[in-house]
């Protein structure tokens, strides 16, 4: 699977341990290489340019960068070594949250996938291994990784714009773990399981639902403001992020 550079980025999140001190340097384990995290990806150490020079941001908010480091690589572990900018209100309000937030302290990424391969797992269990990607940014959040919550969690953050390109992205995603699904089982001689056919063919009942109550918002109420308007897209992206969840056993479109 490739990815451009104008696509939504996606984000991982790892609870993870974290090293602060007085000069705002900051030291904190963002990946485990090799193992299948809660999202159904697996970070192979391809994933990340070993050295690359990141900006650090405040939970995904691209608008104030708070510090800057590098990523470095171990054969298990991906590291961000980074220094918080200390003569600024906001890097220095931020290295003082994950100072005193210490072990409760989470992190993510930002990144596009440049490269990545879908295995099958024990019948139709599938995870996604991370290849190669384009990381933009490491962020300190206050909640990693937990299934069906992640995603929008931080898509809530994002504008109108982005909000749309995100939820596109994760319906192409899920359309493209589909169309994989059904040409290996083709191959095999053999077809998708009544039951997973159905989850499929009711989520796209419910997507297309969802698209015309929002078509409807849009063309009764033009004189609306973003706000009405993103409350129907959090309401879609609820609702599709809990179907995707139910009918493949992990979230964000693996």
């Amino acid at each position: 699977m490739h990815k451009s550079k104008q696509e939504n980025p996606e984000f991982e999140s790892k609870g993870i341990s974290v090293k602060v001190d007085e000069t705002g340097k900051v030291s904190a384990v963002i990946a485990q290489l090799g193992v299948e995290d809660h999202d159904g990806d697996i970070v192979e150490a391809t994933a990340f340019k070993n050295g690359q020079e990141v900006a650090m941001v405040w939970s995904h908010d691209w608008s104030q960068p708070v510090g800057k480091g590098v990523i470095k690589t171990t054969l298990t572990e991906a590291i961000f070594e980074g220094q918080f900018f200390m003569d600024t209100d906001a890097g220095l309000e931020a290295y003082k949250t994950v100072k005193a937030m210490g072990d409760l302290q989470e992190w993510s990424w930002g990144f596009h996938t440049v490269k990545s391969q879908w295995e099958e797992i024990g019948g139709d269990h599938w995870v996604r291994h991370l290849l190669a990607t384009e990381v933009y940014e490491v962020s300190p959040v206050l909640k990693g990784a937990g299934i069906g919550t992640r995603t929008l969690a931080i898509k809530s953050r994002q504008t109108l714009e982005d909000q749309i390109k995100s939820i596109v992205e994760a319906v192409d995603l899920l359309g493209e773990r589909v169309r994989s699904l059904k040409g290996l089982r083709e191959d095999e001689g053999r077809g998708m399981s009544n039951e997973r056919m159905n989850e499929v063919k009711e989520l796209a009942r419910k997507l297309r639902d969802a698209a015309e109550t929002l078509e409807k918002s849009i063309v009764t109420e033009s004189s609306s403001s973003e706000i009405d308007i993103r409350k129907e897209f959090l309401k879609f992206q609820h609702f599709k992020l809990h179907q995707i969840g139910a009918g493949k056993g992990n979230d964000n479109g693996n």
